[in-house]
């Protein structure tokens, strides 16, 4: 009788494909979303509204990239993104600044919630549940959406590289002053 290496390999093939679906070894895949369908356009009467899209993503694992906002002075814990590249000068301008409609507060995981996230020029990625609904944040802000990553290393500086988080006070945070 003929074996055939492939009656070997069946059953370590099958064992391989069932175990590579298993529900436990990976998180579900988080679906992107775009920071340009948070708010329905145009503008109505109403102001900004949010768009069905927005809401039914609420309490939801989303993935959503962006420009992480330039800050003069940052707040540990927190940083936000937008759809298009913003700095802004906290200390010389006050609370006017030029933020769009658009933009999500990423609140750092445990342990990196006392610290400040390294800005980088380039889009992040950063994965997490996302909150909606208006909430004062430590910036002095109202957030209406928020991303909340389960830890650091679903967070993306730009080209995929690793961020850096600096304690808060420490004299390597001036490099926001480019």
């Amino acid at each position: 009788m003929r074996v055939s290496a492939f009656m070997f390999l069946a059953p370590v093939l099958l064992f391989t494909a069932g175990c590579a679906h298993s529900p436990s070894s990976l998180p579900e895949p988080a679906p992107d979303f775009n920071l340009a369908d948070f708010f329905k356009r145009p503008v109505g009467p109403k102001g900004l509204e949010p768009t069905p899209e927005l809401l039914a993503m609420k309490g939801k694992r989303a993935q959503i990239k962006g420009y992480m906002v330039m800050e003069e002075d940052p707040v540990p814990g927190l940083f936000m993104l937008t759809p298009r590249p913003v700095s802004m000068a906290e200390l010389a301008d006050g609370p006017s600044d030029f933020l769009p409609p658009a933009t999500l507060f990423v609140h750092l995981p445990k342990p990196a919630e006392a610290k400040i996230a390294a800005y980088r020029p380039g889009i992040w990625t950063v994965t997490g549940t996302l909150e909606l609904g208006a909430k004062h944040e430590a910036n002095e802000r109202v957030s209406y959406v928020r991303l909340i990553p389960d830890d650091t290393e679903v967070i993306l500086a730009p080209e995929g590289e690793v961020p850096q988080f600096l304690e808060s006070g420490t004299a390597s945070v001036g490099h926001y002053h480019h």
